[in-house]
């Protein structure tokens, strides 16, 4: 049984260890375009999150706390072409890459704001 177990954890731990390799490859692009904006940002001293634009307004990373709120700690502002219309695939894949970017910014800028305080 001990045999079982240690050769399941074994299995399991290379599974994660291969299906995990690409994904730093994948982030790559991106994250230089959101570690340049956050710089930004800082030497501006603009702490206002992102939200998505529509009917009801989100904040990416955010989405159990009042927008009020978060507008009145940080500040908010809009990320562009968030808003309820989707009229094809590439759109919902657009907005799916920029509702993960704004929250990856959110993430790190919100951090910023806090200690600012």
């Amino acid at each position: 049984m001990k045999g079982k177990l240690t050769a399941l954890s074994v299995l399991l731990s290379a599974g994660l260890a291969v299906g995990c390799q690409g994904m730093n490859k994948q982030e790559t692009a991106p994250n230089g375009k959101l570690q340049q904006a956050l710089s930004k940002a800082m030497d501006k001293q603009d702490f206002r999150l992102y939200y998505t634009t529509g009917r009801r307004p989100v904040v990416p990373g955010f989405e159990q706390f009042e927008f009020k709120t978060l507008e009145a700690r940080c500040g908010v502002k809009a990320m562009p072409g968030t808003g309820d219309t989707l009229r094809s695939e590439a759109d919902k894949a657009a907005r799916a890459e920029a509702y993960q970017y704004a929250k990856a910014y959110n993430l790190k800028i919100y951090d910023a704001c806090l200690n600012r305080l």
